[in-house]
């Protein structure tokens, strides 16, 4: 058979794993929780054109302001450029979409009513991931949120510094302008049943995350302080007194924030007690590079066995060096001590990162299964076990990222709809007029070939470069720590993406065909290579092996085979 092109989408897809046209991809995009089209952003990026990249990016993801800035970056670890040079810095390049994009960008508009009515229980990524899909699908949507304010981890939980509170609101604004209706300050189980909420709804969605924290079973642990409770008093301007000393129990992300934090609200001294290996922490590298800047002293392989109570406060940390830990299944930890290694930390404030759990007491006895550490068992549409009930975000995963809960919340939203109206397209776009359209057409039979490294050929033609930096500054203070990239930057950082698996209509494989097979098409915004003599194919796979994305799927004929 002769090449077949593995194209770049030319409308924003917003939801659908397999494309027709897209049968080949890149190691980045194929990491992405939240699904976003990395290429395709990054190529228009390049070109300037960052309202149309946001655009792109709000088909899949209505919080690319706030992952472009606190999201883990999966990707970046994936990318194939890292193995030649370094990678492309994809989050700070979906920030700049949304910060170079002209206000009022990528506004979509809802589809005809369906008089539907879908409840959305938690106001944090996922359940409002949820509700703008199912708005824009048409239906009645409505946030149920016990906090005073919507936003969930991003708006409570993530310190001013890493992600200013303007930029959620502004995109928790935008979700709210697709017509969803939200009620605060209104926790189900108290001001309203669930029971309730089922009786009139015709869906319900379960988003409510892990809001209850662990604590320690140790002496004093009544006299710490919990870490998101922690970082939620900060981000409502309560700043807590934290006194000159603050030790944290937890070597993870929540628990380098609260570090971050203390160090912000005067504490001089900020110790933080983890039980990973240095090298093996959870927190990412960034984290523990800031921590070396602020002074923040880490103890790894190491756990609190008591606090020391003065006055009522805590006024110092007892903690014992460990050989090895593990979890079973329930998360039920077992050490083991090494000899003699024992220690003492005064200290002023204790605070307890070590991690969270679901509180579903708010279902009463009508609950869905669930697995050994509570989280809500879903299907591969986020249903759960109670009809007409689905769960989207941490409740069902655990503990994981917010790119994550953006991805189940946009899966539940569209099963939710194929349930209620029986309209189960597998692919849904944007069209031309900014409303979602099913495409069940551009449909691909299986999921595309990760593309790696080794398969990018004619890599010569790329000049070995470092990514643009971003300017940052450590001031001690809630400003911004990160600047991201000015429109220049953006676009140089975005022209290093290698588009793997994206035929980038380059001509090198019609310069190359011995047979004259392949001719280039010129197109009105774009090259496009095609197949103008199939049956007269050699089948030397020649455009294959000079493709320099990778973008050409090569089939030989059976009579090639025998």
């Amino acid at each position: 058979m002769p090449p077949k092109y593995s194209r770049e989408i030319t409308r924003p897809v917003a939801f659908g794993d397999s494309l027709k046209e897209q049968f080949r991809t890149s190691p980045c995009e194929h990491a992405c929780p939240a699904g976003n089209p990395i290429q395709k952003m990054q190529a228009l990026v390049e070109k300037g054109l960052f309202g149309e990249a946001l655009r792109y990016l709000r088909a899949k993801n209505p919080f690319p302001g706030v992952t472009g800035r606190v999201c883990p970056h999966f990707c970046q670890s994936k990318c194939n450029r890292g193995e030649f040079d370094s990678c492309v810095n994809t989050r700070a390049l979906e920030r700049a979409a949304y910060d170079l994009a002209p206000r009022g960008s990528a506004q979509f508009k809802r589809r005809p009513a369906t008089g539907k009515k879908v409840a959305v229980i938690g106001g944090g990524p996922a359940g409002l991931t949820s509700a703008y899909f199912l708005a824009l699908l048409g239906h009645d949507v409505t946030v149920y949120e016990a906090n005073p304010v919507l936003g969930g981890v991003p708006r409570y939980g993530v310190p001013d510094f890493r992600l200013p509170r303007d930029v959620v609101d502004r995109e928790v604004g935008w979700v709210l302008e697709t017509g969803v209706r939200a009620r605060v300050n209104t926790m189900v189980g108290r001001d309203v049943s669930f029971a309730e909420l089922r009786s009139a709804h015709d869906a319900v969605i379960v988003a409510t995350g892990t809001p209850k924290e662990n604590s320690l079973p140790i002496p004093g642990a009544e006299t710490a302080v919990k870490a998101v409770e922690f970082l939620r008093e900060a981000a409502l301007g309560a700043r807590p007194r934290v006194g000159r000393r603050v030790v944290i129990m937890g070597g993870g992300g929540v628990g380098f924030d609260c570090a971050f934090t203390a160090r912000r609200l005067g504490a001089e001294e900020v110790h933080v007690i983890c039980l990973e290996k240095q090298g093996e922490m959870r927190a990412p590298e960034e984290d523990l590079t800031q921590a070396r800047e602020e002074g923040v002293i880490i103890h790894n392989s190491c756990t609190m066995s008591a606090i020391r109570v003065k006055e009522g406060r805590a006024a110092a940390v007892e903690y014992y060096e460990v050989a090895a830990c593990r979890f079973d299944e329930a998360g039920r930890l077992s050490l083991e001590p090494v000899p003699g290694g024992e220690h003492t930390q005064e200290c002023d404030t204790v605070i307890f990162a070590v991690g969270m759990k679901t509180d579903l007491e708010f279902m009463g006895t009508d609950r869905p299964a669930l697995t050994p550490r509570n989280w809500i068992v879903t299907d591969g549409s986020q249903a759960t076990s109670l009809a007409g009930v689905f769960a989207a975000g941490d409740v069902s995963s655990g503990p994981a990222s917010i790119a994550g809960a953006v991805g189940d919340g946009r899966r539940a939203a569209f099963a939710v709809h194929a349930l209620l109206t029986g309209e189960d397209a597998r692919v849904w776009t944007i069209n031309d007029e900014d409303a979602l359209e099913p495409r069940d057409d551009m449909a691909g039979r299986e999921a595309p070939y990760v593309v790696p490294f080794a398969e990018i050929y004619g890599i010569s033609q790329y000049e070995r470069e470092e990514p643009q930096k971003q300017a940052c500054a450590n001031r001690l203070d809630f400003s911004e720590i990160n600047a991201g990239y000015t429109r220049e930057q953006a676009m140089t950082e975005a022209a290093r993406c290698f588009h793997c698996g994206h035929c980038k209509g380059c001509g090198t494989c019609v310069d190359d065909c011995p047979g004259y097979v392949l001719e280039l098409k010129h197109l009105e915004d774009r090259d496009r290579p095609e197949v103008a003599f199939g049956d007269e194919c050699w089948h030397c796979a020649n455009c294959r092996t000079s493709c320099p994305t990778g973008a050409i799927g090569f089939r030989f004929p059976l009579r090639m085979q025998v």
